[in-house]
């Protein structure tokens, strides 16, 4: 075969336990300094259009309907995937690229758009190498522990979006079992996500995201984890604490669907990283006055009784989680300092998918 033409689709996430930060002997692999644990969304997603062809080594680009060019940062971060995954696999350059990818919710305001824009396209690059080069195929992409790790070298929270069972998934943060020489592979293939709970396990959990505001963040979250490892004195006592309690803390409540347990782990998870983000030099401020307003609002509503809880990325945009029966009365809640029409009401979702145009 000479092309392939793929469309593929990703959703996004929301992390629980965040991932902020490399392994700094292990920063060219992305390889996390902790695990993180999130929830798969059903109705934020990107869409990936790939068409590959035999030929001279090139990408275009087009995000949301706009052709991006080679001195812009989007494409900077498509051609350094492609760089860092041909290291790996040098018949990459092979190949042409022609990818078109549409985002249906707020880029780069905190809603995880480059998580899901690369999983959908690790997820068509191993659809139409699954046709091209099979042989490279099985030894990169035959399951979606290998696309989840070859995801991860585009972003690190795409590699949660990948497992096609969706739901609650949990990227390993894989170092702890490398032996004392790994290879290029073992340090490519050792973190990885999978799900531990599929889209169906708690469906009484409702995921509801709030646009607070819509511009860009004004520093990046790849370019924040890296001061906050560098400057911040709390760092290294903060993974240790989220990888060897709060995460086993969170995979117990998860898995016994204790919510106010559950809602606890995830308030405090939240607040811990933006602790980390603003001990970091210069301070980290991704939270806004409104932002703050959400966290009000939800401690006052849970005093007698805990019916949600509030995370928040690198971004003021708050994402809520409360229980079906609870649902309006959150809402009406939510409601005094957020419009409907930023109100965007999610399910857990399934994975990653792809299919062969015709």
């Amino acid at each position: 075969m000479e092309k392939a033409a793929v469309i593929s689709t990703a959703p996004t996430n929301i992390a629980i336990i965040k991932y902020w930060g490399k392994k700094p002997e292990f920063e060219n692999y992305f390889i996390p300094t902790k695990s993180s644990a999130s929830f798969t969304v059903d109705k934020f997603y990107t869409t990936t259009n790939l068409e590959v062809k035999k030929g001279k080594y090139q990408i275009l680009f087009e995000l949301n309907n706009k052709k991006i060019l080679p001195s812009k940062e989007e494409f900077f971060y498509i051609s350094n995937f492609f760089e860092r995954l041909a290291k790996f696999i040098p018949q990459l350059k092979n190949y042409s690229y022609s990818i078109s990818s549409v985002n249906n919710f707020p880029t780069a305001a905190g809603f995880a758009s480059s998580a899901s824009g690369f999983a959908a396209l690790s997820r068509a690059l191993a659809c139409a190498m699954n046709i091209l080069e099979p042989k490279i195929f099985e030894k990169f992409f035959s399951t979606d522990e290998k696309i989840s790790a070859i995801a991860r070298l585009g972003s690190g929270s795409a590699a949660r979006s990948i497992p096609q069972k969706g739901g609650f998934v949990l990227w390993k943060r894989g170092f702890d079992f490398l032996g004392p020489k790994p290879t290029d592979l073992d340090l490519l293939f050792c973190s990885y996500a999978h799900s531990l709970f599929d889209f169906n396990f708690w469906k009484e959990l409702k995921i509801i995201y709030l646009a607070l505001a819509k511009k860009e963040k004004k520093i990046k979250s790849r370019i924040g984890m890296q001061q906050s490892l560098a400057t911040s004195p709390f760092y290294s006592q903060w993974v240790e604490y989220e990888e060897k309690i709060l995460l086993p803390s969170l995979l117990e409540a998860i898995n016994s669907k204790n919510f106010e347990n559950f809602a606890k782990i995830t308030s405090a998870a939240s607040n811990s990283l933006h602790a980390i983000m603003l001990s970091t030099s210069p301070p980290l401020i991704y939270l806004n006055q409104k932002s703050l307003a959400v966290i009000n609002l939800i401690e006052e509503l849970n005093k007698e009784e805990i019916l949600a809880t509030y995370t928040f990325d690198a971004g003021p945009n708050p994402v809520i989680f409360t229980l079906q029966k609870n649902e309006k009365k959150v809402l009406d809640t939510i409601k005094k300092v957020c419009p409907s029409k930023n109100i965007f009401i999610q399910n857990i979702g399934q994975g990653s998918s792809c299919n062969v145009k015709l």
